[in-house]
């Protein structure tokens, strides 16, 4: 199965297991990222802390400075699905602004957060004197319309155990701490939400993770994972290597 589909895989996997992009912060000019947080109001948030909140008015973004949030949505059942992760350098609540339409999701925060919150009538004035910017805001929303297209076809095509390798890989190659031979993934998740990352039932990712425990790719603990062998990792989800 697996090798059946290396050919789609090479064909959609745009943002899966890749390295991460430029922040949003990074991507700017030195000049307009100076301004951007000048016109910010610095805000602090504890763990657990919600930030911005699915269905209320799109009033304000939000750049992250430290610490990660997680992106949540509601499902037609009433329970909330992890969309996405989000860390310092990233920018959450921008397209409610742009759009002046209700937020599609809820930014919690996973760890203490130092952030800036800017206004949307700043953001809007500090548009019209850096248009670049908005040109920005517009990469990053394709950037992150491709990577979930690339998901939506990763979930019709591939094993639950591809999709988690490839989850694992994304997640180490861009959330990963370096300790001794292995990699930690510094983001605290819950089983049922890297069952709602990959578009999974969590008892078969449990099954999933536990093989790839047992062949000694990833080590785990109580909301924690290390990968042990990246590389390996990588091959069951059908990504290249490390430095192709």
């Amino acid at each position: 199965m697996e090798r059946a589909t290396r050919g789609a895989a090479q064909r959609g996997t745009y943002d899966i297991g890749e390295r991460r992009p430029a922040h949003f912060l990074g991507s700017l000019s030195e000049d307009a990222r100076g301004e951007l947080l000048s016109i910010g109001s610095p805000q602090q948030y504890p763990p657990g802390a919600k930030i911005l909140v699915e269905g209320t008015p799109g009033d304000c973004l939000v750049l992250l400075e430290t610490g990660y949030v997680k992106v949540t949505g509601k499902l037609a059942n009433g329970h909330e699905a992890l969309i996405a992760i989000r860390t310092g350098g990233d920018v959450v609540g921008e397209m409610a602004v742009i759009d002046d339409v209700p937020r599609s999701a809820t930014v919690t925060a996973g760890e203490d957060i130092d952030a800036h919150v800017v206004q949307r009538r700043a953001m809007r004035s500090f548009l019209d004197k850096y248009p670049e910017v908005a040109l920005q805001i517009v990469r990053l929303s394709n950037r992150r319309l491709r990577s979930a297209n690339s998901w939506r076809i990763a979930f019709g095509e591939f094993t639950v155990r591809v999709r988690l390798a490839r989850v694992l890989a994304e997640l180490a190659e861009n959330h990963g701490e370096s300790l001794d031979s292995r990699t930690l993934i510094c983001i605290e998740l819950t089983q049922a939400e890297l069952a709602a990352l990959i578009g999974s039932q969590e008892r078969a990712v449990q099954l999933a993770l536990a093989r790839l425990r047992d062949d000694g790719i990833v080590e785990t603990k109580y909301r924690e994972i290390a990968v042990l062998k990246p590389d390996r990792l990588r091959m069951i989800g059908l990504l290249p290597s490390i430095g192709h």
